[in-house]
């Protein structure tokens, strides 16, 4: 359906949309990356003393600072090819418990 001059945002209001988007995006990123980065300096002992049993939820953790570290790359061009399927890993994250 073609877009009527009723649904049309002004100048203004569409670039006012689309630079709203790219400031949420932006920090979005800047939260990413300061959670892949606390999630790399965890270890055994840490996950341990919270009380995190060894098993799937370790894994999905993993997989949550290695997919977030793949989202940062793409963001700041430096990607490589994924190892990780970002949707796949986010639903586990979800489930978690």
């Amino acid at each position: 359906m073609a877009l009527t001059e009723l649904q049309l945002p002004t100048k203004a209001q569409f670039y006012s949309n689309v630079q709203s988007a790219a400031t949420n995006i932006d920090g979005l990123m800047a939260t990413y990356k300061k959670m892949a980065e606390f999630l790399a300096k965890m270890d055994t002992s840490d996950l341990d003393a919270m009380g995190i049993a060894a098993g799937q939820v370790r894994t999905d953790l993993v997989d949550f600072r290695v997919a977030v570290n793949e989202i940062i790359a793409l963001y700041n061009g430096t990607a490589t090819t994924p190892t990780k399927n970002p949707a796949t890993v986010m639903a586990a994250i979800r489930r978690m418990s």
